[in-house]
């Protein structure tokens, strides 16, 4: 076998809490996890030449700024990583193609490295497992190990204590992403500076989840970190509020942001609720998609 071909599918975040802080800064997260239906592609072959390239077609994405091809992109990190748990003397090609938002809060480029990790799991015949994997994924990144299996489950500490729940599989999604880009360390910054912080009930969205009860889910799901997002980028909320005009069960931003999904009870309402968010203008990625289960089985 001389190449291999991954899918490596798109997260939100059903739920977002913040706990508090290590000392190191990281921040410790509370976060119900779901991988949903878009993905990006992957193809990894073998190279007789002993580094790892790159090579990245954007397809209908959007970028501000084109992303790094070069060492530093998790793609090519997660190369290295399992390159040199396996002890292999070769090298890799890979070969990119996005579809999932630059810079959206849904784990693209921590997806991308998980699949890159597994595709030369299965290209190099090495029978790592699934646990092994995310050993390696720890080290590239704290969405990685989740990325590794995807699925609905419950993420806490920095984001690599992983906890299954009960899938939460065919539930259609309207996922949009405004132009505008946020700044990551910028929004947890000003979570840090804020003196009063609304946190979102997470074991009653765990609950809801682990139910397959969407009324709930809309009725509790919530990102600690919308808060201090909408202030500066008001067109999360106009987006937002968008979807739950049209037909949205509950909607609100995922991860970091900018990205805004709504949940809805049937997938005609969900294409319908599409035309409207594209119509708005107000993104330049609108997907009507749905929850997927463990991407593993």
């Amino acid at each position: 076998m001389e190449q291999v071909r991954e899918k490596a599918y798109a997260k939100v975040n059903l739920g977002l809490d913040v706990t508090g802080r290590r000392e190191d800064g990281y921040h410790l997260v509370s976060m119900v996890m779901q991988t949903i239906g878009i993905h990006d592609d992957i193809v990894v072959y073998k190279t007789k030449d002993p580094n790892i390239s790159l090579d990245i077609d954007y397809g209908g994405v959007h970028l501000a700024t084109p992303l790094s091809a070069g060492d530093d992109n998790l793609c090519a990190r997660a190369a290295r990583v399992i390159n040199e748990r396996l002890g292999i003397g070769h090298g890799y090609f890979i070969h990119l193609t996005k579809s999932i938002p630059v810079a959206a809060g849904m784990a693209g480029g921590s997806s991308d490295a998980a699949a890159v990790l597994r595709a030369i799991n299965r290209l190099e015949d090495a029978g790592l497992t699934t646990e092994e994997l995310q050993e390696l994924a720890v080290k590239i990144g704290a969405d990685v190990p989740y990325c590794v299996v995807g699925g609905t489950m419950q993420a806490e500490g920095i984001g690599e204590k992983l906890s299954p729940l009960k899938s939460f599989a065919d539930v259609p999604l309207l996922v949009a992403k405004p132009p505008e880009g946020v700044s990551t360390a910028e929004v947890y910054h000003a979570l840090d500076e804020q003196e009063t912080i609304c946190h979102p009930d997470m074991k009653a969205i765990c609950e809801a989840v682990s139910n397959g009860d969407v009324d709930g889910l809309a009725k509790h799901m919530g990102n600690v970190l919308m808060d201090v997002t909408l202030p500066k980028y008001p067109v999360v909320g106009k987006i937002r509020d968008l979807m739950l005009e049209n037909g949205a069960l509950g909607a609100m931003m995922t991860g970091s942001g900018p990205t805004v999904f709504g949940i809805y009870r049937t997938a005609q309402e969900c294409q319908k609720a599409a035309e409207v968010v594209r119509a708005g203008g107000l993104c330049e990625t609108v997907m009507a998609t749905k929850t997927i289960a463990d991407i593993t089985k």
